[in-house]
């Protein structure tokens, strides 16, 4: 059950990305001050996405496990603790790489809404 878990979380992060990031003003954000990887197509970057999704929600669950936590709460709690990585790594992008803020403020809101969302997800079949 904890594998169907992990890949319900892989789908709905995906979702949760693909729905922020086709938002016209986001989009229009991100296109204005990011530079595309060239020669990567698009289904290889979506499939690279649902892979971090799979990733994520599998160190969520074992992250649950290891603790014996169980439920949608705990797992959203975990998720939130577990943001605090991607926003400071985004932080130091701000700061190191001169990203702007908020081209950075619009992936950290993915990886908070995807941590929190995946480790409920996954909670639920802990």
């Amino acid at each position: 059950m904890i594998a169907a878990g992990v890949a319900i979380a892989a789908v709905v992060s995906f979702v949760i990305s693909a729905v922020l990031y086709a938002a016209p003003p986001v989009a229009a954000l991100v296109s204005r001050t990011s530079t595309p990887r060239p020669g990567i197509n698009m289904p290889v970057q979506m499939l690279f996405v649902v892979l971090r999704g799979l990733l994520a929600a599998a160190v969520l669950a074992a992250l649950l496990i290891a603790g014996d936590r169980h439920g949608a709460g705990a797992g959203a709690v975990l998720g939130a603790i577990v943001a605090v990585l991607p926003v400071t790594i985004l932080a130091g992008a701000v700061v190191h790489e001169n990203v702007p803020i908020p081209t950075a403020l619009v992936h950290m809101t993915d990886w908070v809404l995807k941590l929190v969302v995946s480790g409920a997800v996954v909670g639920l079949f802990v």
